[in-house]
């Protein structure tokens, strides 16, 4: 992940699952997903040409599913391969007034033997997010190393007046993870993991 802010074009969003059915665990709750990076800003690049821009959109397409269908209306900061600003991204957590934003990414190291996850939060107040969401990931026997729950300075987090947390969800440097992390079975694993971990957060 790099955290070098690019400036561009204003954040999209787009809205979806209101539900029908008040009983659903995430009525009336609205979820801002980040998926990182995006445009001429491409993130990380794995060893076998993997664009981090790329495997954080698909990612987050996925997780709106899960979440939509639980009720949440999703906003996404961008859902098509597009340059937005950091503060436009946190931008959107504002208008939307949203309950949660959640900022997706895939690190990167110089050697191509470190694996895992990370989850980050900014505001001691969203540790008890980071900690539900990291907890159901590896409840999904996610056969990568635990990496922990962090403090991190990120500035979608650390400039967002709304509930935030980053996620770290593989290492694109490594050869194992960057494959890995764009198959159905990683990407059913991830979504459902954060949609879990969300129902726990706001319940």
């Amino acid at each position: 992940m790099k955290s070098k802010s690019s400036p561009g074009k204003p954040a999209t969003t787009t809205e979806t699952g209101t539900s029908k059915a008040a009983n659903l665990p995430l009525s009336g709750k609205t979820i801002v997903l980040d998926p990182g990076h995006g445009g001429k800003d491409v993130g990380s690049t794995g060893g076998a040409g993997t664009y981090e821009k790329d495997v954080t959109l698909l990612t987050a397409l996925k997780v709106k599913e899960k979440l939509a269908g639980q009720g949440a209306t999703v906003v996404m900061t961008r859902d098509s391969d597009t340059t937005i600003s950091l503060k436009g991204r946190t931008q959107v957590a504002q208008t939307e007034n949203a309950d949660m934003f959640i900022s997706i990414h895939f690190d990167a190291f110089q050697t191509r033997d470190v694996y895992g996850m990370t989850t980050y939060y900014n505001k001691p107040d969203d540790r008890k997010i980071a900690e539900n969401i990291h907890e159901q990931l590896f409840k999904q026997d996610m056969h990568t190393k635990d990496r922990g729950v962090q403090f991190g300075d990120y500035h979608v987090i650390r400039e967002n007046a709304k509930p935030a947390v980053l996620l770290e969800l593989g290492y694109i440097s490594n050869k194992n993870e960057e494959a890995r992390m764009k198959t159905e079975p990683f990407q059913e694993q991830v979504s459902t993991a954060i949609a879990n971990g969300v129902i726990e957060s706001l319940r």
